[in-house]
């Protein structure tokens, strides 16, 4: 480690001129934290931070030296908001947390601007403190829930000291020489191997372990977990999470309450999701007089460990002989396909994660230009040939008309949805409908952590597609409108059954709620009490796995047995059932194909996963027939040997 800090420093002192007045180099976690006497000079002169990430191929953080720090809080929380106010205007920060011990602050603001970057420079320069900008949007989003926020904030001002011996140990664990020399990678499938869910995929060198993804897969029997048993959690370097729906995260604080200390990789915006979800989730559980697989704790546990990246050109160490590169998986906000570089050029793999390769309402396609790649692994939700989804106009067009129909019927359109992506892509297809006079003036229910999730889109307006990005900058928000109807979902189940009955017996509306797929969740509040209606439709918008409700109706069933709350009741489903393939976050064959067709390089090899099994083996033989490609197929358990 010396050796390294030594030949660091060296390189430092040749790049930066002596008006920065450089002090001293650190290292946390995959970071390498450079202090400054004169942070000014830098901020100024940014065209040698990138030149000294360049040269290092590290991450690079700027901070001030503790002896040009300004030492009173109060006045630092002042100058903050002076240079908030000159920036952008008056009354825009929410909140101030300063991290004493590492030297930096977080501020709080009450909506999206475009001067983050500006914002965070000047602070620097001005204070010393490395600043971190997050906008809270509560000026678009008055009265949404901002738990999310809440959590995050208790977790960083409570361990803020523990989090910097934390980094610095794990700074002292990546940032160091291999000890084995020898060549050796292998890719073990710990879940969504011929299936979907459970997606985990455990990555190992002679020098590290690596594990991509830890979820669970949804069924009527009880949430199966991946393969952990085997796990050896202390040699686990690190997990790195593609995005926020629990057939990825699901497991994630489990590996925590079983020992794991160390690091997560996600992005910003999927940290902030997986506190919603994992909450719910163990609130959901609870409330069904289930015992969850963890507890608050062990989540708080994974958001403490977790380090967030942006998409970037340059890679960041995640163990001594692996670096990790997120972009954009176009799936859902902050979605990441993932790239791996083992060794000194020794092996490449891209991990999509659950991707869409085409542009939606509110992202941007997934990316597929990388500067090497032996193996791909990608998701095959839907591989067969039957899987070709309309263009997304046409799945708008029916959308419309569905619910034009049920409204002129008097009824209710139920539409089971995941709380991120879907959700707020029919919200912009109903209230553009509207106010295009396409649909009448009708209110749109939104239930669950739709709600929260929403306050993650307007934070990070950089995460989705221009036209939105744009808009939210501008202060509008796209999602939300007089006709939609945010629902605080009562805790006492007796109330939550009067405030469901005061919709279903008022005029025709569109409710949205989670789960998608119909496993649990508030949308089974809404459907026990409208299945047997027939004037009413029910809409599946997004993949219905094996096993769970919505795949059962989805295929035909229409006397159903279902939990509800503490009970089991029995169900007829006499709505309209409907399903729109073309809105789902996940690329159809011909999209898949196109993807491999069009990835720069192309990769040596392709491992299927997250299909199912017919699914797979045809896709399979489609990569195999028309691009001449060696495909791999694993069951979970099996390990393949790459080098």
């Amino acid at each position: 480690m010396s050796s390294l800090r030594d030949e660091v420093e060296k390189k430092i002192m040749e790049i930066l001129p002596p008006e920065a007045k450089f002090s001293r180099v650190d290292f946390e976690g995959p970071n390498v934290i450079i202090y400054v006497m004169n942070p000014r000079y830098l901020m100024e002169h940014s065209e040698y931070i990138k030149t000294l990430a360049k040269e290092l191929k590290k991450y690079i953080i700027i901070r001030g030296d503790p002896k040009v720090r300004v030492k009173d809080l109060d006045k630092l929380r002042k100058m903050i908001i002076d240079v908030v106010t000159r920036d952008v205007g008056s009354n825009v920060v929410d909140d101030v947390v300063i991290d004493e011990p590492a030297g930096e602050v977080y501020i709080y603001l009450k909506r999206p601007v475009r001067e983050r970057g500006k914002i965070e420079k000047d602070i620097l320069a001005e204070t010393g403190w490395k600043p971190w900008v997050i906008p809270t949007a509560l000026e678009m989003a008055s009265g949404l829930p901002r738990s999310d926020i809440e959590a995050v904030k208790k977790i960083q001002a409570s361990t803020a000291r523990d989090r910097v011996e934390f980094l610095r140990a794990l700074g002292m664990r990546i940032h160091r020489e291999p000890i084995f020399k020898d060549a050796r990678v292998t890719v073990t499938g710990l879940g969504a191997q011929m299936e979907v869910g459970r997606s985990a995929i455990l990555v190992r060198t002679r020098e590290s372990s690596v594990l991509l993804d830890c979820g669970i897969k949804p069924s009527l029997g009880g949430d199966e977990a991946p393969l952990l048993d085997d796990l050896d959690l202390d040699s686990l370097d690190a997990v790195v999470i593609t995005h926020a729906h629990m057939d990825h995260i699901g497991f994630v604080p489990y590996l925590f309450k079983y020992g794991y200390k160390g690091p997560v990789y996600m992005t910003e915006p999927t940290k902030y999701l997986m506190e919603i979800l994992l909450t719910d989730y163990i609130e959901q559980a609870e409330s069904e007089g289930r015992v969850p697989p963890y507890s608050r704790q062990d989540l708080a546990q994974a958001l403490y460990h977790t380090i967030t990246l942006e998409y970037a050109d340059h890679p960041t160490d995640i163990s001594p002989d692996i670096k990790l590169m997120l972009y954009d998986a176009g799936h859902e906000i902050g979605s990441s396909v993932v790239h791996l570089h083992i060794g000194n050029g020794l092996y490449n793999i891209v991990y999509t994660g659950d991707m869409k390769f085409s542009p939606t309402r509110l992202l941007n396609p997934a990316h597929n230009r990388f500067k090497r790649a032996e193996l791909l692994i990608m998701e095959s939700t839907y591989g067969s040939k039957e899987d070709i989804q309309p263009p997304r106009q046409e799945s708008e067009r029916r959308l419309i008309e569905l619910v034009s129909h049920t409204v002129e019927r008097g009824g209710k359109v139920l539409i089971p949805v995941f709380s991120t992506g879907r959700a707020q892509e029919i919200l912009l297809v109903l209230n553009e409908a509207i106010n295009n006079k396409q649909l009448p003036k009708i209110p749109i229910y939104v239930d669950g952590m739709v709600l929260e999730t929403l306050n993650v889109h307007l934070m990070f307006p950089d995460y989705l597609n221009r036209n939105l990005r744009e808009l939210i900058y501008d202060g509008v928000n796209p999602f939300l409108s007089e006709f939609v109807k945010p629902i605080e979902r009562a805790k006492d189940p007796e109330r939550r059954k009067e405030q469901v009955a005061e919709i279903m017996q008022g005029p025709p509306a569109v409710i949205l709620a989670p789960h998608g797929m119909l496993n649990g969740g508030p949308i089974m509040d809404y459907f026990i009490n409208a299945a047997d209606d027939e004037k009413n439709t029910l809409i599946f918008v997004s993949y219905q796995a094996e096993n769970t409700l919505g795949r059962r109706i989805q295929q035909g069933e229409r006397r159903l047995t279902v939990r509800y709350y503490s009970d089991k009741v029995t169900v007829d489903v006499r709505m309209r059932v409907e399903s729109i393939p073309g809105f789902s976050g996940h690329s159809d064959r011909r999209q898949l194909i196109e993807y491999v067709r069009r990835m720069e390089p192309r990769p040596g090899k392709v491992m299927l996963v997250h299909g199912e099994p017919a699914k797979i083996m045809n896709l399979a033989l489609a990569l195999e027939l028309q691009l001449k490609l060696t495909t791999v197929v694993m069951n979970n358990g099996e390990t393949l040997r790459l080098v």
